[in-house]
């Protein structure tokens, strides 16, 4: 499934780019997890965060990995992410707050909802700034009745830039370059949205989604690009996932952080 939506999803399940799936399954009993997201915002000249992690209890969850991705581009149907939505799942206290070091800034996250809110989040209006690939080590305090102590780290997605595409001519493949990512650990989705034959122009109802390794270079097979290449309205967006996704063995517990930088990038408050 393309990612969008499904960092989409697991920010959903937080509280807090194809097909759409629950990324939580409550139940009386399960594991606790965390899930959340890190997505970069352009400032002026420089970058901003608003990262939002959430703890549940879950009987079933599905997860987010930048390891693993292969080239692939499939047809399928296309709708903008709902930011709404209800989660069954039980929520769970990590701590009075979490600590989020992006490069050598430091910052804290908070329950702004209160003690019910499954969502811990940044305090600062405009969001915190960083560098789009700065290392990021996550403190979570824990709970004795939620989720427990521990420490993660990674990496942000990091900048990157999209050679325009030009004219696509039919009955060929589209061949995409972008600015490599620095190692292995980063995966490429690019999503092309068009309007169906027989839809109003304007409604953006059809997609080529597309999943690369993040080395420079992909694919699109013309039999795959045919219908976006024939359409009258179109346009592409790409994005650069990296993740955390770490088990904890006691208590069993899941870890799962999706860093973001998008093409186009969006504009921070």
């Amino acid at each position: 499934m393309h990612n969008r939506k499904v960092v989409a999803t697991l920010i959903l399940a937080a509280a807090v780019a194809v097909g759409a799936c629950d990324a939580v399954t409550g139940g009386t009993g399960g594991s606790p997890i965390g899930v959340g997201g890190i997505s970069a915002r352009s400032k002026g000249t420089g970058y901003t965060v608003a990262p939002q992690i959430a703890f549940y209890r879950v009987a079933g969850a599905n997860f987010v990995s930048a390891q693993g991705v292969k080239d692939t581009c499939y047809l399928a149907a296309y709708s903008e992410p709902s930011t709404s939505g209800q989660i069954s799942a039980a929520a769970l206290g990590a701590g009075p707050y979490i600590i989020v070091a992006l490069g050598s800034r430091t910052d804290s996250l908070v329950r702004t909802g209160g003690a019910l809110d499954a969502a811990y989040r940044s305090t600062l209006a405009s969001g915190i700034p960083f560098t789009p690939g700065d290392s990021m080590v996550i403190t979570v305090p824990g709970d004795r009745a939620g989720f427990p102590a521990s420490t993660f780290r990674g990496k942000t997605a990091e900048p990157f830039s999209m050679v325009p595409i030009g004219t696509p001519v039919a009955g060929s493949p589209i061949n995409l370059t972008w600015t490599a990512a620095s190692d292995l650990n980063a995966a490429m989705f690019v999503t092309f949205r068009y309007s169906a034959a027989g839809t109003a122009p304007a409604t953006l109802n059809r997609q080529v989604a597309c999943a690369f390794v993040d080395d420079g270079s992909g694919q699109v097979p013309a039999t795959v690009a045919a219908e976006w290449v024939a359409a009258a309205t179109r346009d592409y967006t790409a994005q650069r996932i990296r993740t955390i996704l770490t088990q904890i063995d006691l208590p069993l517990s899941y870890f799962n952080i999706v860093s973001t930088f998008d093409w186009p990038t969006p504009v921070s408050p």
